[in-house]
């Protein structure tokens, strides 16, 4: 009996080593996993057009830069229609229709489709410009000088909500008070260019200093202003494009001192030129001034976008021939010249290939565009409007797609993105 149950337990052991190494066989199968499924981002770019008729403008969406590189843009009966200047923010294109109720927020639907949503009430915005929260900041102000309370405004654009907005008396002295030209925000921090003006139609404006009055964000409570004499008035009205942050978070303002910007009694002691402001500063940089009239460019800068990095894209008119008041807003002048400048070294590209051109006509600041090391922009000639694409490195324009059909402008080009929460299991 025992021998048996010797043999017995050997089987059973042999048995149970069998099993094992078929188990181990079989887990050392490769397992086929199903990865989770993944976010979808979708994205479509987006052009507003303008047409010779006010308030009449269109928007375009489209797949591609190609496409606005060849052929012909003629916008009318096409797309949306929908009036109003169109500022590209926080991945909406804004449309401030001033024959409409509120102000048209669109946006990119998962089905690519640009949509509008409800739409947000604001009064008179002269000034705009994106958080690092992607929130709009919008500054309201009275054009006729009837108050010198401006409002500031915090939209959220996903929920498509105000949430947040005070008001703030922009009074400097007697008579006078200050008038937003362009907004940045860095962190806490907000930054609005001015010009101090006096009441009348004729705006008197100071042109001994560059000003800047900065409030803290989100409370958007005042906490000081600020001036500097090595330059005069940053900016200009409406466009937006006297100010810019770049990736570093350093703030730099930009004071045209010309005819062309508005400024009908240009400074003959103090030049056109850029500031800038430190990050988590508050104050102008001692140490920084770059004097664009007495540069190789020889002229005055009158607005700046930012192309990412330290860079800026500028449009200037040599000081010979700033001689049209406003020429920069209305397509009076085409003696206008672009250049690419690194804001720290000072370096300047100039933009080769483009012939002299016209302003931006209030659209400012949306309208160029720079993805991948290229900028977009058209801009209008003595012969035609035409959309170029500028190499932000060699600064090389290439003619593109033309624009006809009565269309005067382009006057924003974005891109807009919606991104698909991945599927559940």
């Amino acid at each position: 009996m025992r021998t048996i149950k010797i043999k017995n337990l050997l089987a059973l052991m042999l048995m149970s080593v069998t099993i094992f190494s078929c188990s181990s066989d079989d887990a050392a199968e490769p397992e086929v996993v199903t990865p989770d499924p993944q976010p979808v981002v979708v994205s479509k770019y987006v052009l507003g057009y303008q047409t010779d008729t006010w308030n009449e403008n269109y928007l375009w969406s489209f797949s591609s830069l190609d496409e606005i590189m060849t052929g012909t843009i003629d916008m009318n009966g096409k797309g949306i229609e929908q009036g109003g200047s169109y500022i590209p923010v926080a991945n909406t294109l804004f449309a401030l229709d001033s024959e409409a109720e509120g102000a048209a927020p669109y946006s990119l639907n998962a089905a690519s489709q640009v949509v509008a949503g409800t739409r947000v009430l604001i009064e008179s915005p002269f000034a705009y410009g994106e958080t690092d929260d992607n929130k709009l900041l919008i500054i309201g102000a009275s054009w006729g000088g009837s108050t010198s309370s401006s409002e500031l405004i915090i939209y959220d654009p996903v929920k498509q909500l105000i949430t947040g907005r005070k008001f703030d008396d922009f009074a400097t002295s007697a008579g006078r008070f200050d008038f937003p030209t362009g907004v940045t925000v860095v962190g806490d921090k907000v930054f609005v260019t001015v010009f101090n003006r006096d009441a009348s139609e004729n705006w008197d404006i100071d042109q001994t200093n560059a000003y800047v009055r900065v409030y803290d964000y989100p409370s958007l409570n005042f906490v000081k202003r600020i001036a500097d004499p090595r330059t005069t008035a940053a900016g200009m009205y409406y466009t937006n494009t006297g100010i810019i942050r770049t990736e570093s978070g350093n703030v730099y303002t930009f004071s045209s001192n010309a005819k062309a910007g508005g400024y009908s009694n240009p400074s003959t002691t103090i030049n056109s030129g850029i500031l800038r402001i430190n990050k988590g500063q508050t104050d102008f940089d001692a140490s920084y001034f770059f004097d664009i009239q007495a540069s190789s460019l020889g002229g005055k800068v009158l607005a700046a976008y930012p192309i990412g990095g330290e860079k800026a894209f500028i449009v200037y008119i040599p000081t010979a021939d700033d001689t049209l008041e406003w020429g920069f807003l209305r397509h009076y002048s085409f003696a206008f010249k672009s250049a690419i400048i690194d804001l720290p070294t000072k370096k300047i590209t100039p933009v080769t290939g483009l012939p002299g051109h016209a302003g931006d006509n209030y659209f400012g600041i949306g309208s160029l565009y720079y993805e991948a090391g290229n900028a977009y922009k058209a801009f209008v000639t003595n012969d035609e409007v035409r959309i170029y694409k500028i190499n932000l490195e060699t600064g090389a324009a290439t003619a593109g797609a033309k624009v006809t059909g009565g269309g005067t402008d382009i006057s924003a080009i974005a891109k807009l993105t919606h991104t698909t929460p991945a599927a559940t299991k």
